[in-house]
């Protein structure tokens, strides 16, 4: 019989990635449940039309989450610090949604999740640290949850930090990592890792996957949006995690200490994982190869 998995974010990057390669499992394969607080959108829509059941719930209202989660044998739960930029309410947020799996007896959670960085680091990074509290949270009442951990995105360079135009007419990326490798991966391609997972949840309880699609120094990956985007050219930036810390719009010593964390601490993410679970999950090379469109219309 086809296991009911409630997704979380359903319409979103993971949410929706996840959505559609659940749907796509095949029999007996699974149901999908997709939470969503505008079941009217195209996305919504969408989703119904490949049938799944399409409900909504507001996270900061609990007393909407029994209903979602009831008769599911699993849920792909995702919090979204960057929506409000408010650490306790994420954190609330993400609570809510482990007491309600806990209440209504759900087998298995996949959380999307990230590390603690104030206790491991000793320096502030409010959208990793929320959901690092959230995991122990999960962890003290012993939900039968399996935390997945997403890289830097793929798509961070159509929108939060694409490349920024200089005067000589080269492009340079702002990520301040000093030299260093960082994993990165298409936000929007681990559905099928996370099918995975729930396919064989009882070997995944109590366990952390770093989802990694590629391990790249920005340099490197300079290079392979000049290779696919010629003649335009593109560079690493000088800047510092210090400095870009500094920067001083909405998030940017969040944003700072994130990429200092990855330098200094290069967490747990594993492209040779990320395949086992998901042999075709894109390099950073084949996602610019399939995305050129979108990123030259990215480009200032």
């Amino acid at each position: 019989m086809a296991k009911l998995i409630t997704v979380f974010g359903a319409t979103g990057r993971q949410g929706g990635g996840v959505a559609k390669a659940l749907l796509k499992s095949g029999r007996p394969g699974f149901k999908v449940r997709a939470v969503t607080r505008n079941a009217s959108s195209d996305k919504a829509k969408a989703l119904q039309a490949k049938g799944a059941q399409v409900v909504t719930t507001s996270l900061d209202d609990p007393s909407t989450l029994g209903p979602a989660l009831r008769g599911a044998h699993g849920v792909f739960a995702v919090t979204n610090y960057w929506e409000h930029m408010d650490k306790e309410r994420e954190i609330k947020q993400g609570k809510s949604i482990a007491d309600a799996a806990k209440a209504a007896g759900v087998l298995h959670v996949v959380f999307s999740g990230l590390e603690n960085v104030q206790k491991i680091a000793g320096f502030p990074c409010p959208h990793f640290d929320a959901k690092g509290l959230i995991e122990e949270y999960m962890t003290s009442i012993e939900l039968p949850v399996t935390f997945v951990r997403f890289s830097f995105y793929y798509e961070n360079y159509i929108s939060l930090l694409k490349p920024q135009k200089q005067e000589d007419g080269t492009y340079v990326l702002g990520v301040p990592m000093e030299g260093a490798a960082m994993d990165i991966v298409s936000a929007g391609d681990m559905g099928p890792a996370v099918r995975a997972i729930f396919k064989s949840w009882a070997q995944w309880i109590r366990k952390a996957v770093g989802f990694s699609g590629d391990k790249l120094t920005i340099q490197q990956t300079a290079d392979i949006l000049s290779k696919h985007l010629a003649p335009k050219v593109f560079k690493a930036s000088d800047m510092t995690a210090d400095a870009f810390a500094q920067l001083g719009f909405p998030g940017a010593d969040d944003l700072g200490n994130m990429f200092k964390f990855y330098r200094l601490h290069n967490p747990d993410r594993s492209v040779e994982l990320t395949r086992q679970l998901h042999p075709a999950a894109k390099s950073f090379d084949k996602w610019v190869a399939e995305n050129k469109e979108a990123l030259l219309n990215a480009l200032d």
